[in-house]
C-alpha cells in the first residue's frame, strides 16, 4: 500500500461553517415531539422537525390537537409547546461566538477558526478519542485507527508534554483508561497508540491537536446541576440524552457530547440533524474528516428530498471534507448543489460565500 504522510491543509473560508456565514443563528432545537406538529419560519417556509431540527429567532411552533413538542433552548432552558398550540418562539437570542472569545488554547476554544483541517491517509492509528476535547469522566474511552496488520497496541500519556507512568498494551480498537495514574483537573494530557507494525499517532503530530483535559470540580458541579435539572423536566429518555449532550457541549465536553450523540443511534433515534451535528462535531471540533464525511453522506441517505435545510448543510459540509481531501472536483460538485440549497432558502450570504470557496477550488485545480 502507497503510504502517503499526513497533510495539514489551509482551508481558509472552506472551513467556515455555514451557521458563521450566515445571518441565522439557532436559538434552540427540538429535543422531542409526538403527533403532527411543524415549524414556520421566519420567511413563510414550512418545516417537519425531528430530534435535533434546529429552531430560530422568529420560528412559530405549531402543534396539532393530539400533538406536542420539547425544545432546549441555546441558554439549555427546556420549554413544553401544549398541543393546539401555534406559538412564537421564545427562547432567548443566542449569542454569537467571536472569534476574540477563543484563545490560543485548542481545548477552550476547539474550533478556534484557524483554518486548518488534518486529513491523515497514512495507515497510523491516529487519535479519535479522546481529542481536542474537555472530560468530565476521569476514565475516558481511548479510541483510534485500526492499522491493517496490527495485532496488538501500546497506549501511553503524555502529561503536560512529559511521559506519564502509565502504558498499557490491547489487541483491539479501544479500551478504557483505568485511572491510575489519576488524571488532574487543569493538566493537558495526549494519548499516543504505537501499533505493532511500529505506525504510531505521533508520526506526525502538531503540538497539542489531540490534547485532552478534565473539567475542575466546580465545572462539573455545574454541568451535574444542568443535567439534574434536565432529569427533573424531561421524561423522554432519547430527549433527555439530546438534552444532557448539549450541556456537554457548551462546556465543550466534545468526547462525551460525540459519545451520547452516536449511542442515540443504537435506540432508534436516527434522525438528518443529528447526523449533521456527528458530521460537525467530527469535521469543526475534532478535526477528523474520514468520519465526518460518514456521518454527512448519512445525512444524504435519510432525509426526505423536501428537507432541503440538512441536505444543504451536509452537503455543505461533504463539500469541506472533499476539499480537504484534495478531491477538488468533488468538492465543487458538493458546493454547488449547497449553494443552491442556501439559495432556495434565501441565504444570500452563505450562496455569496460558496462562490468564493468555489472560485478557490477552481484556481486550486487548475494548479495541479
Amino acid at each position: 500500500m502507497k503510504i502517503r504522510i499526513a497533510i495539514f491543509i489551509a482551508l481558509s473560508s472552506i472551513a467556515t461553517t455555514a451557521l458563521a456565514a450566515s445571518n441565522r443563528i439557532s436559538n434552540g432545537l427540538i429535543i422531542h415531539s409526538s403527533g403532527e406538529v411543524a415549524i414556520e419560519r421566519q420567511n413563510g417556509r414550512i418545516v417537519r422537525p425531528t430530534s435535533g431540527t434546529p429552531i430560530y429567532p422568529g420560528d412559530t411552533l405549531r402543534t396539532a390537537q393530539n400533538a406536542q413538542l420539547t425544545i432546549q433552548c441555546a441558554d439549555l432552558g427546556i420549554k413544553s409547546i401544549a398541543p393546539g398550540e401555534n406559538q412564537l418562539n421564545s427562547c432567548l437570542l443566542a449569542k454569537e461566538e467571536s472569534k476574540s472569545d477563543c484563545s490560543a488554547d485548542l481545548i477552550k476554544c476547539p474550533d478556534r477558526g484557524d483554518g486548518k483541517i488534518a486529513w491523515n491517509s497514512a495507515p497510523i492509528p491516529y487519535i479519535i478519542s479522546p481529542r481536542r476535547t474537555k472530560l468530565l469522566d476521569s476514565k475516558p474511552i481511548l479510541r483510534w485507527n485500526p492499522v491493517d496488520g496490527a495485532t496488538s497496541y501500546k497506549l501511553s500519556l503524555r502529561e503536560n508534554g512529559a511521559k506519564l507512568n502509565w502504558e498499557m498494551t490491547v489487541s483491539g480498537t479501544e479500551a478504557v483508561y483505568p485511572g491510575e495514574p489519576a488524571l488532574k483537573p487543569g493538566v493537558k494530557y495526549r494519548l499516543i497508540v504505537e501499533a505493532n507494525t511500529g505506525a504510531s499517532s505521533e508520526i506526525p503530530v502538531v503540538e497539542g491537536d489531540t490534547e485532552f483535559e478534565l473539567l475542575d470540580e466546580k465545572q462539573v458541579q455545574a454541568v451535574k446541576d444542568a443535567v439534574g435539572a434536565i432529569d427533573k423536566q424531561v421524561p423522554n429518555e432519547n430527549a433527555k440524552k439530546l438534552a444532557i449532550s448539549r450541556v456537554y457541549l457548551n462546556t465543550n465536553l466534545i468526547a462525551e457530547a460525540r459519545e451520547i450523540l452516536e449511542t442515540l443511534q443504537e435506540t432508534g433515534v436516527e434522525t438528518p440533524p443529528i447526523y449533521r451535528t456527528l458530521g460537525d462535531l467530527y469535521l469543526e471540533k475534532l478535526q477528523l474528516v474520514p468520519q465526518a464525511e460518514v456521518y454527512y453522506s448519512k445525512v444524504i441517505n435519510t432525509a426526505k428530498p423536501d428537507d432541503i435545510e440538512e441536505l444543504t448543510a451536509a452537503r455543505y459540509g461533504l463539500g469541506q471534507v472533499h476539499s480537504a481531501m484534495r478531491n477538488n472536483l468533488e468538492a465543487m460538485k458538493y458546493l454547488r448543489m449547497a449553494k443552491d440549497g442556501y439559495t432556495t432558502l434565501g441565504d444570500l450570504p452563505m450562496a455569496q460565500k460558496i462562490d468564493k470557496q468555489l472560485r478557490d477550488l477552481q484556481r486550486r485545480e487548475q494548479r495541479k
